[in-house]
């Protein structure tokens, strides 16, 4: 009896699925990164590296997408420019989501800038930055969540020199 119970042990302890993670998600440790599922797509990825499902990738024509239905990754001559998150499925920096509260923006930052609804955090490279700083750089990240006040119901990334093209 005791040698069939080892394996029978081992033989449950693998149907369990205790003995490994069959989890395929990437986390997200880069402001500039977003992660669905096993892909992740870079800020500084150029549109033929792009290996992320369900995005529209559009031309650059300045507009704001925020109140669009579809994730888009806006274009400049092959380089992107925006990234426009509306899916729950895909993760940003401090694994925030749309759909999270805006409590988990407070939470993971400590110079996020609230503009009546929005949350906005700037980055140089992986570092927060103070937005009242006025030697902000072109290719500084911004990461904006636009929230219903108490969700996050889109999650906007891209450089400070298209934020200041945007406006």
């Amino acid at each position: 009896m005791k040698k069939h119970f080892l394996p029978f042990v081992a033989l449950l302890f693998l149907l369990s699925g205790c003995s490994q993670s069959n989890s395929e998600e990437v986390s997200v440790n880069n402001p500039y990164e977003i992660a669905k599922g096993a892909n992740t797509l870079s800020y500084y990825d150029t549109e033929d590296s792009i290996s992320v499902d369900g995005f529209n990738i559009v031309e650059n024509n300045l507009q704001n997408f925020q109140d669009k239905n579809d994730n888009i990754i806006v274009n400049d001559d092959g380089t992107i420019r925006c990234i426009t998150v509306v899916s729950d499925t895909v993760k940003t920096f401090q694994s925030i989501s749309v759909g999270d509260s805006t409590e988990k923006v407070e939470e993971s930052f400590d110079n996020e800038y609230q503009n009546g609804n929005n949350y906005m955090v700037l980055f140089a490279g992986g570092t927060e930055q103070d937005l009242a700083n006025p030697d902000k750089e072109d290719n500084w990240i911004w990461i904006t969540y636009y929230t219903d006040d108490e969700k996050i119901t889109s999650i906007q990334i891209y450089d400070v020199k298209y934020g200041r093209e945007m406006k």
